[in-house]
């Protein structure tokens, strides 16, 4: 997913260490720079006083009007915050602002799209207008879609007779690790879960050391076979070989 962020091209560093690889930054000085966006970050620090201007341009755009936007601020004062959200931004960030939590933010303005601000509410129109985004491999989801997705995948199995295999994938050590590290391992985890499945597989983040992966038509054979692909890719890339990987997969019916 791409991010589009109006900031110093300094501050790149900071962003993709922030963000991770699960976006790809995109930093421009100016919002008409910015295209195919799931989510826009603009500093204020970086524009100044023009910040309600390059938020009138977000709004005035046809383009960026619907996606969600998070005002970037070091001023974490209500009256700050409270002029920020009065110029239209959906959610403000006060930094200094650990990297998880600017992650989780992040994560939930996407869940928000295109469900965002006033003028921009859900319609037949809108919902027809979408197109699905051309992102290789597993359709990442926040935990909680991950349960209203799947029990609605149970539906359409009990329709259509057919099953699918649900792998849970776990990270463990022996070695004692700092937070960071533990994420960090997770971050790749989630990565090599997302580029070594198909498109039309979905996985989510479950708790700090496991990830639930939906196979949706595939059998044991070619679950085990997804499985053994996430784990070599995971042992590939991962620089710590204290962890360990390992998963339970699970025939998913119409009778559950």
């Amino acid at each position: 997913m791409k991010a589009g962020i109006i900031d110093s091209c300094d501050r790149a560093d900071f962003w993709e260490r922030a963000l991770g690889s699960e976006f790809e930054c995109v930093i421009a000085s100016d919002p008409k720079e910015l295209s195919d966006c799931r989510i826009l970050f603009v500093s204020e620090e970086y524009c100044g006083g023009a910040t309600d201007a390059v938020m009138d341009n977000i709004l005035s755009s046809e383009k960026l009007r619907s996606i969600p936007a998070a005002a970037v601020t070091s001023d974490g004062s209500c009256e700050n915050q409270e002029l920020l959200c009065a110029f239209g931004f959906d959610d403000v960030i006060c930094l200094p602002m650990c990297r998880e939590l600017i992650l989780r933010r992040a994560r939930a303005l996407c869940a928000m799209y295109p469900c965002v601000r006033g003028d921009r509410s859900f319609s037949f129109e809108r919902l027809v207008s979408l197109t699905d985004e051309k992102d290789p491999g597993a359709y990442f989801v926040r935990s909680a879609d991950f349960s209203n997705i799947y029990r609605f995948v149970l539906r359409v199995l009990e329709r259509t007779g057919k099953n699918a295999q649900m792998l849970v994938m776990t990270l463990s050590s022996n070695e004692d690790h700092r937070r960071a590290s533990y994420k960090s391992a997770m971050d790749t985890l989630s990565e090599a879960v997302r580029l070594c499945l198909r498109r039309g597989d979905m996985s989510s983040v479950c708790g700090s050391d496991q990830v639930l992966v939906l196979l949706i038509g595939a059998d044991d054979e070619g679950g085990h076979l997804a499985a053994n692909r996430i784990v070599s890719s995971f042992y590939n890339e991962c620089s710590d070989d204290s962890f360990e990987l390992t998963y339970d997969i699970r025939e998913i019916h119409s009778a559950v």
